[in-house]
C-alpha cells in the first residue's frame, strides 16, 4: 500500500501546530506578561511568563503515556487523531482568556492551566507524526526525512514568529494576540479533517502487539534516558534561540523586543533551510558522529558566545545566534531517524513520546526561565552559556552511550 503524499502532511500537520503554539506562547511572552501579571515589575512578570512553559512538567508525560499506549495498541492514526482534536480545542480557548484587570489573579492561573492542558495533548504529536512518516521510509533515506520533519517544527515556529512580528510592526500585538491562538485552532480543525482522510498501515514489519501496561518503561530504561537527554538538548538550543532570546537581548542590548522579533523570522528561515540539508548530511557522516560533534561544540562555544551579547552590535548579535541555531540543526536533523532506532517497533510510540515529554520538560522548557532568573541572581550576560554547556556535554556523552549498547 503506497504511503502517499496526502498521509505525509498529515503526520506532519500536528507538528507544525505543536510548535506554533508553543513558539507563539514564548514569542508573545514579552508582550502578554504585563496582561497577567499586572501587579508586579516588568522583569519578575515576564519570569512567571516564561515559568509557565515547564508547567508542562506535570501533564505532558501523562498526556505521552496516554497517547503512547493509544498509538502503540491501537495504531499511530488513532492516536494522532486524538492528540490534534484536543489540541484544537485548548488552542482556541487560550484565545478566550481573560486578563488580571478582568479576573485579577484568577487571569494567571488560567493561563497556566491552558498551557497545562496544550502540553497534555501535544504529547501525542511530535514523536507520534515522525514515527507515523519515518516508520514508512526506507531505513537508507530516514536522515533526509527526519531532517524534512523537523522543518515542519521550524515551519510552526516561523509562522508564530511571522505573524508575531507582523502584528508588533503594526502596534496591534498588545490588543489582538488573541487573533493568534484563534488562527492556531482553526488551522488545527483542518489538520483534522485531513487526518480523517489517512489510511494507516498498521502492518510495519511483523512486530507483536504491544505489551499491556508500562512494562517496556522499565525494560528499556537505557534507551529512554538516552532519548530524554538527547531530545532534551535539541529543545534547549530552541528555546536559548528563540524563546530566552525574545526578551533577553532587549534587556542587555539597546535592540527592542519589536527588532529582536523581525531578526527571529530571518533566522527561522535560515533554520528552514538547513534541517533537510543536514538531514541529507547525516546519512553520509553517520547520524550518531553529527549528532556527537554538534553537542560537543555547543559545549565548547556556549560561555563565549553568550559573553559577548552584553551591549553587543546588530552583526554580533545575529552572528551568537547564528551559530546557535547551526548547532541545534545539526544535533536536531538526524534525531528523529536515529531514536526510532533505539526502541522496537511495538513500543515506540510509548517510549519515544514519554522519554520526548520528559526531555522537553526536565531539560528544554525550563531554560528560559532559569538562565533569565540566573542573569537577574549574578547580572552577567554569560550565564545561559553554563547551561547549554551541560546540557551538550550530557547530550554527547549519552549518545555515546547509546551507540556502545
Amino acid at each position: 500500500m503506497k504511503f502517499s503524499f496526502r498521509n505525509r502532511v498529515a503526520g506532519v500537520v500536528g507538528n507544525f501546530l505543536e510548535h506554533y503554539d508553543n513558539a507563539l506562547f514564548g514569542l508573545l511572552a514579552p508582550f502578554i506578561a504585563p496582561l497577567f501579571f499586572a501587579n508586579t515589575d516588568p522583569v519578575t512578570g515576564l519570569i512567571y511568563t516564561y515559568g509557565m512553559l515547564p508547567l508542562g512538567f506535570f501533564t505532558r508525560p501523562l498526556g505521552a503515556l496516554f497517547f503512547g499506549v493509544i498509538g502503540d495498541r491501537f495504531g499511530r492514526r488513532q492516536a494522532l487523531i486524538s492528540s490534534l482534536f484536543g489540541m484544537a480545542v485548548v488552542t482556541i480557548g487560550m484565545g478566550c482568556l481573560p486578563v488580571y484587570q478582568d479576573v485579577g489573579l484568577f487571569a494567571p492561573v488560567l493561563l497556566a492551566v491552558g498551557r497545562m492542558l496544550q502540553s497534555f495533548c501535544a504529547a501525542g504529536e511530535l514523536a507520534g507524526g515522525a514515527i507515523f512518516v519515518l516508520e514508512h521510509t526506507p531505513p537508507i533515506k530516514r536522515g533526509f526525512a527526519s531532517g524534512c520533519y523537523d522543518a515542519s517544527t521550524v515551519g510552526g515556529i516561523l509562522l508564530a514568529s511571522a505573524l508575531v512580528t507582523w502584528m508588533s510592526a503594526r502596534g496591534q500585538i498588545d490588543t489582538e494576540w488573541r487573533v493568534l491562538f484563534w488562527f492556531g485552532g482553526m488551522t488545527a480543525i483542518l489538520g483534522l479533517i485531513l487526518r480523517w482522510m489517512t489510511i494507516d498501515e498498521p502492518k510495519l514489519d511483523g512486530s507483536e502487539p504491544a505489551i499491556r501496561g508500562l512494562l517496556p518503561l522499565k525494560n528499556y530504561s537505557r534507551a529512554l534516558v538516552a532519548i530524554i537527554f538527547a531530545s532534551g538538548f535539541g529543545y534547549t538550543t530552541y528555546s536559548l534561540a528563540f524563546t530566552l532570546m525574545t526578551g533577553y537581548i532587549p534587556l542587555i542590548t539597546s535592540f527592542s523586543k519589536a527588532d529582536v522579533m523581525q531578526l527571529n523570522t530571518v533566522l527561522l528561515m535560515l533554520d528552514l533551510c538547513l534541517l533537510p540539508l543536514f538531514g541529507y548530511l547525516s546519512m553520509k557522516i553517520g547520524k550518531e558522529r553529527q549528532m556527537v560533534m554538534a553537542a560537543l561544540a555547543s559545549a565548547v562555544v556556549a560561555i563565549p558566545l553568550f559573553s559577548m551579547l552584553d551591549g553587543a552590535s546588530l552583526g554580533l548579535v545575529v552572528g551568537v545566534r547564528c551559530a546557535i541555531v547551526l548547532l541545534g540543526v545539526t544535533f536536531a536533523a538526524p534525531y528523529y531517524a536515529w531514536a526510532i532506532e533505539q526502541v522496537p517497533v511495538k513500543h515506540r510510540y510509548l517510549l519515544l513520546s514519554f522519554g520526548g515529554a520528559l526531555g522537553s520538560q526536565l531539560i528544554g522548557m525550563p531554560t528560559s526561565a532559569v538562565c533569565l532568573w540566573l542573569y537577574k541572581m549574578v547580572g552577567w550576560s554569560g550565564v545561559p552559556g553554563i547551561y547549554l554547556m551541560c546540557v551538550g556535554l550530557a547530550a554527547a556523552a549519552i549518545v555515546v552511550w547509546q551507540k556502545k549498547n
